[in-house]
């Protein structure tokens, strides 16, 4: 199971990398490393965590900062804010959309993969918008963190 797992995750970084190529961007290490590491961890992380687990390749925190600007521009990260002052970042893989449930006291983050929202948007659709997203995150207080 773990062979077919970890193909799934080299089939979207082949994909991540064929779309920035077809945007006409250089497939650079750290922008490469970001995705390897976001195509199997997926996120979402903060800057530094997203550093720290870029083991195979040595760069600072600007270029992290740029390629992530550079990645989020052509649609393959996405910026997560959950009010706690710290941005995050997770590969966002076409067609696939999700929300997060993070608790109040440790900050764990679970995905939560189904979107009761997507209804609403196809009313939003037929008033004649486009180009249309949006965001949703869930906050409580994790079962483990009730223990305490």
């Amino acid at each position: 199971m773990k062979g077919a797992h970890s193909h799934d995750h080299d089939a979207a970084l082949e994909r991540a990398l064929k779309a920035l190529r077809e945007a006409g961007l250089k497939l650079t290490t750290p922008r490469r490393e970001i995705l390897r590491t976001l195509t199997r961890e997926h996120g979402p992380f903060t800057m530094e965590e997203l550093h720290r687990r870029m083991k195979k390749i040595s760069c600072d925190l600007v270029t992290v900062y740029r390629s992530l600007a550079t990645l989020e521009e052509v649609g393959l990260v996405r910026r997560c804010d959950f009010g706690d002052g710290s941005v995050r970042y997770e590969f966002l893989e076409p067609g696939h959309h999700h929300h997060h449930l993070i608790c109040r006291n440790c900050r764990r983050v679970e995905t939560l993969d189904s979107c009761l929202v997507e209804e609403m948007e196809l009313d939003i659709r037929k008033k004649g918008y486009a180009n249309l997203s949006h965001s949703l995150e869930f906050f409580g207080v994790c079962p483990v963190c009730q223990k305490k």
